[in-house]
């Protein structure tokens, strides 16, 4: 037999050596302890890492239990268009390149709140929905009339780089036998992440609040967030834009001659969003926003939220909240400043 026929077998029977010596799967898991869990990457939330292993079958390891990560799957990571090659981690970041990346991409991997397979992405597999309602009342008789109620509900739906979220609330608050003053009012909100922790955020509510003598109202915006971190435990955002607020005010018995029954302005509007999660089932939030007109300085309002939640049951909780509300050019007869002590319960899903 000619040489060349004797190298040709050769070359074939070490192409078959390597293809079986080849591991079953091109991933490897190491955790903070040492352990090497060889497998394939499936998935990772806010707070974990979805994992098939070879020998143990599918895990959820917690993302600040792992040292590296090696996959060899394209991946779509939030807020980046173009699938993703993982390099490994650089101590708690995962480093990654995407696209025509010249340099690789470092950033917290407990800060990435969705990875998935890229081909996972493309048919529309990844979607989360999740929503919270929250009751509150009091009913006092006696040397003291009052009947107060509210009621909150809200939806958050997810899908990769889209984050839809929705709330409507009506509340009555009545003392002695005045009639109730009622506020309701709607919002939706719609972020777009184009890179991992930056996203586009719109932003348009409406309602009524008789609490403050408007009538109805509107705001419609638009501006730039930073989600600094976001995992099970706490989460921390930021946005900041332009909004078009508009007001139309209850006519007063008496209008005085610079009462205006309309009002519209461009505003600049900052708010942020801070969560985190205790021990024993006890959260703490607060939310802030502070809109001021461009057309005129003294016309700012500043809204504040704090509060804690405490589970009661599965996806039950009570909750205790502080809302203060500054309206720094108020209408006539109504208060600059509100302050409610709120006490009531919740249910999410």
């Amino acid at each position: 037999m000619p040489f060349s026929q004797y190298a040709s077998y050769w070359r074939l029977a070490l192409s078959v050596l390597s293809l079986v010596a080849l591991p079953a799967s091109a991933g490897m898991l190491e955790l903070q302890n040492g352990d090497r869990i060889a497998g394939e990457f499936v998935r990772a939330d806010e707070n974990s890492v979805i994992w098939q292993s070879e020998s143990l079958g599918q895990l959820t390891i917690d993302k600040t239990k792992i040292y590296d990560l090696q996959t060899s799957k394209p991946l779509k990571i939030n807020g980046v268009g173009e699938p993703c090659t993982v390099n490994g981690m650089d101590q708690e970041h995962l480093v990654y390149s995407c696209g025509d990346d010249v340099i690789p991409r470092r950033v917290p991997l407990v800060s990435l709140a969705m990875i998935i397979p890229y081909q996972q992405f493309r048919t529309g597999e990844s979607r989360t929905l999740t929503g919270r309602v929250n009751m509150s009342g009091t009913y006092a008789r006696g040397n003291e009339v009052k009947d107060d109620w509210r009621v909150v509900s809200s939806v958050e739906y997810r899908r990769v780089d889209w984050r839809h979220s929705g709330s409507f609330e009506y509340a009555s608050y009545s003392s002695g036998q005045d009639e109730p003053d009622v506020r309701w009012g709607g919002r939706y909100v719609l972020d777009w992440f184009f890179r991992e922790r930056w996203f586009l955020n719109s932003d348009a509510r409406f309602g009524r609040d008789e609490t403050r003598s408007v009538d109805r109202y509107y705001n419609i915006g638009t501006g730039t967030g930073y989600q600094f971190w976001e995992n099970a435990t706490t989460a921390l955002a930021m946005t900041s834009g332009l909004v078009l607020v508009s007001d139309t005010y209850e006519v007063p018995a008496s209008p005085g001659p610079d009462f205006v029954r309309q009002e519209e302005r461009v505003s600049w509007r900052v708010s942020t969003d801070f969560r985190y999660k205790l021990p024993l089932g006890v959260s703490l939030f607060h939310r802030n926003e502070y809109v001021r007109s461009f057309e005129e300085a003294r016309d700012w309002y500043l809204t504040t939220t704090t509060g804690f939640n405490t589970m009661i049951a599965s996806r039950l909780y009570s909750e205790v909240k502080l809302d203060y509300q500054v309206d720094n050019d108020p209408q006539p007869d109504t208060e600059r400043e509100d302050v409610r002590l709120v006490v009531g319960l919740t249910y999410e899903w």
